[in-house]
């Protein structure tokens, strides 16, 4: 059976109020101090909402429910929805984003890892740059090695399903490998492996434990700048 996913979230608890956590989502310099490079933000039913987030990302989307200091709800040109709630609790706010969609396959699935790892980090940025003025984007998506990844079913590691020409892993990995480590570190997951290699500078070696056709191998390479090839 194939598996798909309709529905996905991601939750983060800031010690704020909703009041400025409604004006990071919904201002543009305040955004722009947390996410996007550039943003226009037209905060009403039927207003567009246009992000530019760098590193060749970037989103258009209308509202179609609005609920001040509390709920923002986008729709897509692909008509997926975006979900942003914002709930009181004690000693500040628990910021949650929801998305709804449909997911399947191996690059499906990958995609959909891609957009929850990306999600949080700028959630993460979102919670530094409220409690502590911190921006932390100078270390996101420094380095990579070329290939998209998804999640292994039961989180045992993490599968190629896709290896960029001209790029560190051409020729070394291929689609298929489950990767289970990097540097010694367990990979369980996505996000295992992203996180450590987007936040290496380019030209660090890197020691890739996987699995192929059954047997475990390791592969030496290197890591290159972000959205780069060799």
């Amino acid at each position: 059976m194939v598996k798909v996913v309709q529905s996905v979230q991601k939750k983060i608890f800031i010690k704020s109020t909703p009041e400025r956590v409604w004006r990071a989502l919904t201002q543009a310099d305040e955004r722009n101090a947390w996410e996007t490079r550039s943003c226009e933000m037209d905060i009403r039913i039927g207003g567009q909402v246009t992000l530019d987030y760098g590193w060749g990302a970037s989103y258009v989307g209308t509202i179609i429910e609005l609920e001040e200091e509390q709920k923002l709800v986008l729709q897509g040109n692909d008509k997926q929805l975006t979900t942003w709630t914002i709930t009181s609790e004690a000693d500040g706010v628990l910021v949650s984003i929801e998305y709804t969609g449909s997911w399947a396959g191996d690059i499906g699935l990958m995609e959909m890892d891609n957009m929850l790892f990306g999600t949080y980090q700028f959630m993460l940025n979102l919670k530094s740059v409220l409690e502590k003025e911190v921006d932390l984007r100078k270390n996101f998506w420094k380095s990579w090695i070329g290939v998209l990844h998804r999640t292994v079913d039961k989180r045992e590691g993490t599968k190629v399903v896709q290896v960029i020409a001209s790029t560190p892993a051409d020729g070394l990995l291929e689609v298929d490998d489950v990767i289970t480590a990097v540097n010694g570190n367990t990979v369980q997951c996505y996000d295992d492996l992203e996180s450590y290699v987007f936040s290496c500078d380019p030209g660090q070696n890197l020691i890739i434990s996987l699995i192929r056709d059954g047997q475990e191998l390791p592969v030496s390479l290197h890591t290159i700048g972000f959205g780069h090839s060799n």
